[in-house]
C-alpha cells in the first residue's frame, strides 16, 4: 500500500511489526533492559518469533523481573555486559500474521503512524510521526506542517476520543482537535494565575 512508504523505522516496515526495543545492560551475566510496545506489556514474551528486525535475525528472551520502565530479560548469546551494551537500541518485530486480527471498527497502534493529521474542518495539518507511552497514557506524536507559536512544530496529542475524534486507517488519515488540545497545553498556565493572583488585588 501507498501509505506504507514512508513508515519504514517508525513501527511498521511491510507486514512486519515493532514490538520492543533493548535498553541499558543490567547487571554482569549480560542482563538487558526491555521496554514492551504491545497493549499488554507481558503479552511480548509470548510471541514464539521475535526478530532484531523487519524479517531480520531469530531473537530469543527470557523475562527475569518487571522494572519500572519495563522489564529485564536474558537474551540467547548474551552472557556478558559487553553482550548487553551491544543490544542497546535493538528493536525487536513480530510479522503481523502471528498478531491476533483486528476487527473492522480496530487497529494497531502502530497502523498509526504515517498517517495524514488533518483538523476537524478536514485541513491537513502535519503527519503522525510516532505513537508514545511514557507511562500515563498514548501519545500520538504529530509533526505539523506548520509552527505553532510556543509550541514549536511537534506536538503530543493524548489519544483520547475528544482530542482524536476520527481515525480512518483505509483512508490514510487521522482528526485531530487542534483547538482543544491547544486549550489542554495552555490550560495549566490559566489555572496557575487563577490560583496564585497578584498581591497587588489584595
Amino acid at each position: 500500500m501507498a501509505k506504507n512508504q514512508n513508515r519504514d523505522n517508525t513501527g511498521i516496515d511491510g507486514d512486519w511489526i515493532m514490538v520492543g526495543a533493548f535498553g541499558a545492560p543490567h547487571g554482569v551475566k549480560g542482563g538487558v533492559r526491555l521496554k514492551s510496545f504491545t497493549e499488554v506489556a507481558d503479552a511480548i514474551f509470548g510471541f514464539d518469533d521475535l526478530r532484531d528486525g523487519a524479517n531480520g535475525q531469530p531473537v530469543s528472551i527470557k523475562k527475569e523481573r518487571k522494572s519500572k520502565d519495563g522489564f529485564v530479560v536474558r537474551v540467547d548469546g548474551s552472557g556478558s555486559p559487553e553482550d548487553a551494551k551491544a543490544l542497546r537500541g535493538v528493536t525487536l518485530w513480530v510479522h503481523r500474521d502471528v498478531l491476533a486480527p483486528a476487527d473492522d471498527d480496530e487497529f494497531y497502534l502502530a497502523d498509526l503512524i504515517g498517517l495524514e493529521a488533518r483538523d476537524v474542518a478536514g485541513s491537513r495539518i502535519g503527519q503522525v510521526n510516532a505513537v508514545e507511552n511514557f507511562g500515563a497514557e498514548d501519545l500520538i506524536e504529530l509533526v505539523l506542517d506548520t509552527s505553532i507559536k510556543g509550541l514549536g512544530r511537534f506536538a503530543f496529542v493524548p489519544f483520547r476520543t475528544e482530542l482524536v475524534p476520527d481515525v480512518a486507517i483505509s483512508d490514510g488519515f487521522l482528526t485531530i482537535d487542534m483547538v482543544r488540545w491547544q486549550e489542554v497545553q495552555t490550560g495549566k498556565t490559566a489555572e496557575s494565575q487563577m490560583e496564585n493572583p497578584s498581591e497587588s488585588e489584595g
